[in-house]
């Protein structure tokens, strides 16, 4: 049996149909699209009797129940059709997509469908004649904490996600949509990681926009194959928060096995380090997280002018640099002059570099062919520093996150995997 480890960190979207009595193509199909009716739920907060306790995600709420509204097939003992459920947790969606990811690949549970998008991710999964499809957003929703918690009443970022199941020969699950995401009136829903990464200031630019660069292809293909960024217009500019989100993601990916040298995500209970990034922001825990482990500058790293975070602003090449090379080295950069970096990289517009970067930008030089440099420009004597990263530049230079002889590579970690998976099959 392949380990829940290897197959989470296969390909990015597929979608497979076994043959079994019930499933065909057609119908996986159908269960991958939305379903207007989604919030329509109960309010009570009791759970089936007859749900699947090993589904519980630990430190999940319910928040509703609701039974199909479909005529659907029942067994030959007229057993009751789908139960949906609706179910919120302060964990982000990542960690909840991987929860189940894991949970529905061991065991005795056959994974039908899995469908991965910027919107969300869909499994589909059987086990004797429990079918079960568990429907998790990629961002989270605005919930009101419900009275007697805290007694504030105050709305809350929670991961709000769907586990609808049911038990029979022939089961809707695979013949009839998922619940869709959050409605307007029902939650508050704060976006797909689609609309929250998007820019227009690169709509003219797409002619090419869905093909990533040749340069860029092996090593966007590795980055996507962990599974934890949504790449969209590879090449529309990258925000600054998206790529906070990513670098943290990546980092912890690359380093599962690692936990020291994986970045701590924030609790939403913290003083927000910069005031444009309050504790409602989506990429808040990642972007704080950085701050609160001293990787950006912030007013708790002593840059008391490091107020405004810009989240929204386009990533410069220089930002970039000033960001993910400490992570690389782990220990506090030296000081440089434009001078040394001018005479180790040989940039024509190196005076153009700001100050604060130039210490990155020199380090980044000692890792040689794995610098993050080389893979963002290839050979190149401009380095044009507040020239906007795209996202597939971005993704490039996370392929790589450590220093040479000790970091991790996409490649290295999905090599070790099916290497893994390879042991666990003979």
């Amino acid at each position: 049996m392949r380990s829940p480890k290897i197959l989470f960190g296969m390909g990015l979207v597929f979608a497979v149909c076994l043959s079994i009595a019930g499933c065909s193509s057609e119908a996986i199909q159908q269960a991958f699209s939305a379903d207007p009716q989604a919030s329509q739920w109960s309010k009570s907060s009791a759970l089936p009797t007859d749900f699947p306790a090993e589904l519980n995600y630990p430190n999940a709420s319910l928040q509703g129940v609701q039974q199909s509204q479909k005529i659907l097939p029942t067994d030959s003992k007229g057993q009751p059709s789908t139960q949906q459920t609706r179910w919120a947790t302060t964990d982000t969606s990542q960690m909840v997509q991987r929860y189940y990811s894991e949970l529905l690949q061991k065991g005795n549970w056959q994974l039908l469908g899995r469908k991965l998008s910027q919107q969300q991710l869909i499994l589909i999964a059987k086990r004797d004649r429990l079918y079960v499809r568990v429907t998790i957003p990629a961002a989270g929703t605005l919930v009101p904490v419900q009275p007697g918690t805290n007694g504030t009443g105050r709305r809350v970022p929670m991961t709000v996600f769907f586990i609808d199941y049911s038990r029979g020969q022939h089961s809707s699950i695979t013949e009839s949509p998922t619940q869709s995401l959050p409605q307007p009136g029902d939650l508050d829903f704060i976006g797909p990681v689609a609309n929250q990464n998007s820019d227009s200031s690169d709509e003219g630019n797409s002619q090419n926009s869905d093909e990533v660069p040749a340069a860029l292809k092996t090593y966007v293909k590795d980055v996507q194959r962990l599974e934890v960024i949504d790449l969209g217009d590879p090449n529309q500019p990258i925000q600054r928060g998206t790529f906070a989100r990513w670098l943290v993601e990546t980092n912890n990916r690359l380093y599962q096995d690692r936990p020291t040298q994986q970045i701590r995500l924030a609790a939403t209970r913290q003083t927000p380090a910069f005031k444009d990034v309050p504790s409602s922001n989506p990429n808040f825990p990642y972007i704080q997280g950085l701050a609160e482990a001293g990787f950006i500058p912030s007013s708790l790293s002593g840059d008391t002018d490091q107020t405004m975070f810009q989240p929204d602003k386009p990533l410069t090449r220089e930002i970039l640099l000033s960001w993910k090379v400490p992570i690389d080295v782990r220990k506090i950069l030296p000081s440089t002059t434009t001078t040394k970096v001018q005479e180790v990289w040989g940039f024509k517009d190196t005076k153009q570099i700001s100050t604060s970067a130039l210490s990155a930008i020199f380090t980044d030089h000692n890792n040689g062919e794995l610098a993050n440099i080389r893979r963002l420009l290839g050979s190149a004597l401009l380095f044009q520093p507040q020239k906007p990263v795209t996202r597939a530049e971005a993704a490039a230079t996370l392929w790589f996150i450590g220093v040479a002889g000790e970091g991790y590579s996409a490649k290295d970690v999905l090599r070790a995997e099916q290497q893994a998976e390879a042991a666990s099959a003979s």
